[in-house]
Order: C-alpha cells, then structure tokens, then sequence
C-alpha cells in the first residue's frame, strides 16, 4: 500500500502544486481576502476569474500530463494492489472498531463545551470572511 501512496502522490504532486502556486498569485484569492471593492465589482471580478479558472483546469485536463495520470490512477485502481486497498478501507469502515469510534465522535460532538467551540470556530470563520475584526464577541 505505501507502493500505491507513493505512486497516487508523485502523481498529483505537481498539479497540487501548480494550482497552490496559482492560488497564491491569483486575484481571485486576494480579491476573497481584501473585500475592499463593492459587491458589485467583487461579483465581476470573481466571474471573470472563475471563468478563466474554468479555462486553465479544462486546459489542465485536456493536457497530455493529466491523461497520463488519469490513465495511470485507473491502471493503479485497477490493479490487484489497488482492488487489495480499496477493500482493505471497506473492511476497515464496516468494522465494529470503526462504527465505535464514528459513534464515540458523535457523542463527544454533542457535548456543551465542543458545541461551543465549534460555534466559535464557525463566527471566527465568518467574521474572516467577511471582513469584520470580531473585537465585538459574544460570550
């Protein structure tokens, strides 16, 4: 299996990077961030970048690269070593030790003092977003 990780990561690696690259420098990104610009023009400047992003990923998958790679991540799925791990995550997702612990994890969700970190998390995601310091918190 760590064959099979291996092979799946080189595969990917350079499009993760290629598109963290991308996302770093894109105005997209900065226009998400800064929020400085009206409503109006952000939605005309995220339009215009989704659709020369829509651009470059239907180029990226049309490039002979992203075939390959396709081509490849079927053969390895394909392949017994792939069918060994693919079953090998089934077995382990139907597993009572499994169904325990998605249990376990529900029940410590529900408890008073991760709800309210979870809702704090949530304000503090929202308050980023949309621009706003969060000195006004509500406790």
């Amino acid at each position: 299996m760590n064959n099979f990780e291996r092979r799946v990561r080189e595969l990917i690696n350079p499009w993760s990077t290629k598109f963290s690259n991308w996302w770093s420098h894109s105005n997209v990104r900065s226009t998400l961030t800064k929020r400085s610009a009206g409503t109006g023009d952000l939605r005309r400047q995220a339009s215009a970048q989704a659709k020369r992003a829509g651009s470059a990923l239907n180029d990226l998958r049309d490039s002979d690269t992203a075939k390959r790679a396709a081509t490849a991540v079927k053969d390895l799925r394909d392949s017994d070593a792939g069918k060994r791990a693919a079953s090998a995550v089934k077995d382990l997702r139907d597993s009572d030790t499994a169904k325990k612990a998605a249990t376990t994890l529900a029940d410590l969700r529900q408890r008073e003092p991760v709800r309210k970190a979870e809702e704090s998390a949530k304000r503090a995601l929202h308050d980023l977003r949309s621009g706003h310091n969060g000195g006004d918190s509500k406790s």
